[in-house]
């Protein structure tokens, strides 16, 4: 059991991350998820659920960077290092919201490119092919979501690739972890 606690507590994590997400979603008849980013339901003016959805993300981060000093710092040299960034990263996505404009856009950017680096680093750590196809997988998605929103009509916002990145990220930790223990 103690070999699966940091597997337990990183799934609790992303779980609390995901419910957050969609309770505020509910809440919020007016989100749509090709026509806004999810960082919309943090808007501290615009969006009835910001106090509760930036919370979840400040506390969120806070548990990554508490996963990294903890557990993923004993089983890895480097990727526990991008790990806590991505943590921090996504603590200020919650702290400069949509209101900060540019800024917010340049934290969101370093949190998803922080996040992608984690994946790659650790893949080259454990020497795992299987982590390294998440890795490309997590790659694609961005340019995928631009590539669609330059020639077509469907995605205006960037909801869809930013929980896409979050998937493959948990995906990515669950495996790191079956891989750890194992």
């Amino acid at each position: 059991m103690v070999k699966f606690k940091p597997l337990i507590f990183g799934v609790l994590t992303g779980l609390i991350f995901f419910a957050s997400i969609q309770y505020a979603i509910t809440l919020s008849s007016w989100f749509d998820w090709r026509r806004n980013a999810l960082s919309d339901l943090g808007h501290s003016i615009k969006s009835q659920v910001a106090a509760q959805f930036n919370f979840t993300l400040l506390l969120v981060g806070l548990l990554m960077i508490l996963l990294a000093i903890h557990y993923i710092r004993r089983s890895s040299r480097f990727s526990w290092i991008l790990f806590a960034i991505s943590g921090f990263f996504l603590q200020t996505v919650a702290t400069f919201d949509e209101i900060y404009g540019y800024l917010h856009f340049i934290v969101s950017v370093a949190l998803f490119i922080s996040m992608g680096l984690t994946i790659l680093v650790d893949s080259l750590e454990f020497r795992s092919k299987t982590m390294m196809s998440l890795f490309f997988l997590y790659a694609l998605i961005w340019p995928s979501y631009y590539f669609i929103k330059t020639y077509t009509s469907i995605l205006t916002k960037a909801a869809i690739p930013e929980i896409s990145s979050v998937i493959v990220f948990m995906l990515w930790y669950i495996l790191r972890w079956i891989k750890a223990s194992g």
